[in-house]
């Protein structure tokens, strides 16, 4: 009886109770096969569903990967752009390098190489992508060199062309007044007291008194004060060799010490020390030598402004 088990029923309307015998293993076997069967079921339907997962997640990054190398592309379409950017860049530094008379950046140079593995060997041993992004890698290296090499190269050519503009400032160049016409000019001549020849040191120019006269660049006054035969006169140094005099004033408007900038008024036209009537003598030293102030004048049609 140990080998069986019993079911009892009780059937509809009390029509008595019906037993049932069933052999205990084949209970058992029925069981551990349920079991089974629910065991199996539960893990296919997990595995269905993790499959299903990935198949989503795979899908995504699938997805993801195309996005990523559109805009790979785009961004290797920026940097070829970038590149180009910086070449004619290089074209127009080297134009101006050569205006400040200064050597152009060669073509050696402008690579700025560096050492490395040999690329053919580093290329075999990467996927595809990753080559790309090596090479995206390699040119912004090489542009970020390139640019501080410009950089550098730039500052170079401001501070060539800032000492340029310096000199120019600081260099006689323009008329010491506003209208007049010259009356005597550099060189020899017969002095108007003496009826001798004599050498004139300046440039005179007649105009009426009370005529503005201007700084012809930027420099100190050195001296400001009535000076013999030279009348009141201003004296400006300008710091990079030059001096230029201006004399026979009729009134001074600046000081010894001064600063002053190019065009700016220093003086009125007069008449005084040895002087035949209102004129302005200037005169221009460079290095204490005396130099023809006609050289160091724009033409006579251009004014300072």
């Amino acid at each position: 009886m140990d080998r069986y088990y019993t079911f009892l029923y009780v059937r509809r309307g009390n029509a008595g109770v019906k037993s049932i015998r069933i052999r205990r293993s084949l209970v058992i076997g029925a069981a551990s096969l349920l079991l089974a069967l629910i065991i199996t079921s539960i893990s296919m339907i997990t595995r269905f569903s993790g499959l299903a997962l990935e198949t989503h997640r795979l899908a995504d990054m699938q997805d993801e990967n195309s996005e990523l190398k559109k805009r790979l592309s785009t961004f290797r379409t920026e940097v070829e752009e970038l590149k180009g950017r910086m070449e004619i860049n290089l074209e127009l530094q080297n134009k101006a390098m050569l205006m400040a008379n200064l050597d152009p950046i060669s073509e050696d140079v402008w690579q700025v190489g560096i050492g490395g593995p040999e690329p053919l060997i580093v290329e075999r041993e990467l996927r595809e992508t990753d080559v790309i992004f090596s090479k995206i890698e390699k040119d912004l290296d090489r542009i970020l060199r390139q640019s501080k090499l410009q950089k550098d190269s730039y500052t170079e050519l401001l501070a060539i062309l800032e000492k340029e503009i310096e000199i120019r400032e600081c260099t006689p160049s323009i008329k010491p007044l506003r209208g007049g016409f010259i009356s005597s000019r550099f060189g020899r001549r017969m002095d108007p007291y003496t009826g001798r020849i004599s050498f004139h040191k300046g440039v005179d120019f007649f105009a009426r008194a009370g005529t503005p006269v201007i700084s012809t660049a930027d420099g100190t006054v050195t001296m400001a004060r009535e000076d013999g035969g030279m009348g009141l006169m201003v004296e400006i140094s300008h710091g990079n060799g030059f001096e230029t005099r201006y004399a026979h004033l009729s009134g001074i408007l600046v000081k010894r010490g001064q600063d002053v900038r190019r065009g700016e008024t220093i003086g009125l036209v007069g008449n005084t020390g040895r002087s035949t009537g209102p004129h302005l003598h200037y005169e221009v030293a460079f290095r204490n030598s005396l130099r023809n102030p006609l050289e160091y004048i724009i033409p006579e049609d251009v004014f300072y402004d």
